[in-house]
């Protein structure tokens, strides 16, 4: 009998995971606030679930795919959240991007109770999923088959913290390294040029989505924002310094307020439009 899965959230992780689990043959209790994505996980062969505690009932491994810490306690400590039927069996698995403090405590509150809990964050490159997974090494043994069916890569990097802490080095490195090619492409607009010379002549790998107008998509840009806020947490806490990250960050913040919710990370290069004074794609 194949092994039962719990995924909860199916956003654009969650729905790759049931997609690669109900390939390798697992079952797949699916949990979402958005019907559409319910009626697509029904098409995919998942069971729905009612709430977070009945996928706790019936699957002993739980993928957790939701946006941030918020999400994650609601998941855990709602009324109908999986503390309310955690076993012994159980093994959690937090695929979501959480400041490392949060699984640091979730992990000890199952641990109380003999139940497991790993962070294993993900980030996307050519070939696929990169899992960078924190845990006690039984645990993440465990986990493994699992995250081998969603990823193409799974580094087992550290305690539980240790693959947050290292996605948020990803983070740092992706925002930084898309806020430059933006401020290129329109110092090189603002100076007369066209910013595909940096692309056929320059020869260097400029996102096309920086050069064009349409950044709607996942909403990925107000995630990221998120995601560099628990990184300026973590700088403070270690007191590391991280200036050029603090600047992204702002500038993050000044497009998840002008522009649209569903904008993805390229709608940042904006913010330079803006200043530069060159009109608003939107109209």
């Amino acid at each position: 009998m194949a092994q039962n899965i719990g995924v909860i959230g199916l956003g654009m992780m969650g729905r790759h995971y049931l997609q690669r689990l109900r390939q390798a043959g697992y079952g797949v209790h699916a949990l979402d606030v958005n019907a559409e994505r319910l009626q697509w996980a029904l098409q995919q062969g998942a069971t729905l679930a009612a709430s977070s505690r009945h996928i706790a009932e019936v699957c002993d491994v739980i993928l957790l795919a939701v946006p941030g810490n918020r999400e994650v306690r609601a998941a855990m400590e709602a009324e109908n959240g999986v503390f309310a039927a955690l076993r012994p069996e159980h093994l959690l698995v937090n695929t979501s991007t959480t400041h490392p403090r949060l699984d640091e405590e979730m992990a000890q509150r199952c641990a109380e109770r003999n139940a497991a809990w790993i962070d294993a964050p993900v980030t996307w490159r050519a070939p696929g999923l990169i899992v960078m997974v924190g845990g006690e090494q039984e645990h993440v043994a465990r986990a493994m088959p699992i995250l081998e069916a969603i990823a193409y890569k799974v580094a087992h990097v550290g305690e539980v913290g240790a693959g947050q802490r290292l996605k948020a080095v990803n983070q740092l490195i992706g925002a930084c390294q898309l806020a430059v090619w933006c401020e290129a492409a329109e110092f090189a607009r603002s100076i007369g040029l066209s910013p595909e010379l940096i692309r056929d002549v320059l020869e260097l790998p400029i996102p096309d989505s920086v050069l064009g107008e349409d950044f709607t998509g996942s909403g990925q840009l107000v995630l990221h924002y998120k995601d560099l806020g628990y990184i300026l947490e973590l700088a403070h806490e270690y007191e590391a310094a991280v200036p050029l990250t603090g600047v992204v960050h702002e500038v993050f913040k000044a497009v998840k307020h002008l522009g649209e919710p569903d904008w993805t990370q390229p709608g940042i290069v904006t913010y330079w439009r803006r200043m530069n004074r060159r009109p608003d794609p939107r109209g």
